[in-house]
């Protein structure tokens, strides 16, 4: 049930172009993956919050549209813990529905965790979809609510589920279609704070090894082709 809003002479078009093209695009040779994630803290145990910057690109693939993304998953450092129950934090109980209708006001305040962008390739129609994206704290997850830039501007409303379990978060991403227009989701900018400190830290920083937080992020695509990136940031 997501609203996907595109002009009515770029959805025609989209619909003439997409019906003599393939259902699920595959990688070309110049297909890239880019992701960095970082922790916010500098020493192991202390609290942290992260930052994420992933970006995928194929100038080779038709309408320069690269294959969609359908689970994606980031290792923290080992030994890093999430504790939901933290006091310094408040979960978000509203439904998928809910968060999308009120963009995000049904979540409690005290349970927004951070912010940032995001971008999808709809080309024929809409080659460039910006978006505004709010992260909450969910029942052992991070919601991330993806939303249009501009009330009643192009793009989807929806809610991302980042599954915890020990040090990984694990992502699905829905397929976004529309008229047979397939929406791609190309790059996500966010960040997350550090919550709460002493026994109310919400994020504990894992292991520091050779002074670097160690961070992996595995992308399994709707082709079936999988990549892990790595990336680090500094610590003692």
């Amino acid at each position: 049930m997501r609203r996907l809003t595109l002009t009515v002479a770029g959805l025609a078009a989209a619909m003439l172009m997409t019906a003599t093209m393939a259902a699920v695009a595959l990688a070309s040779s110049q297909f890239k993956q880019t992701a960095k994630v970082t922790l916010t803290a500098k020493k192991q145990g202390a609290s942290t919050g992260f930052t994420a910057s992933l970006q995928s690109t194929d100038p080779g693939a038709p309408l320069e549209k690269p294959q969609g993304l359908k689970t994606l998953t980031i290792a923290f450092p080992a030994k890093t813990t999430f504790n939901f129950k933290s006091k310094a934090l408040t979960v978000c109980k509203a439904n998928d529905t809910e968060i999308k209708a009120t963009g995000g006001s049904a979540c409690p305040s005290k349970s927004k965790l951070g912010e940032g962008s995001s971008t999808a390739n709809g080309a024929p129609a809409i080659p460039l979809i910006p978006e505004n994206v709010t992260a909450f704290a969910g029942n052992n997850q991070i919601l991330l609510l993806l939303a249009p830039k501009t009330l009643g501007g192009p793009g989807a409303t929806l809610v991302l589920h980042g599954l915890i379990s020990a040090n990984t978060m694990k992502t699905q991403v829905p397929p976004l279609t529309v008229g047979g227009l397939t929406i791609v989701i190309t790059g996500l900018q966010l960040k997350i704070k550090a919550v709460g400190s002493g026994k109310t830290t919400w994020a504990k920083a894992g292991k520091c090894a050779s002074k670097k937080f160690l961070v992996k992020s595995s992308f399994l695509y709707e082709t079936g082709e999988k990549l892990t990136v790595s990336s680090s940031s500094s610590c003692t």
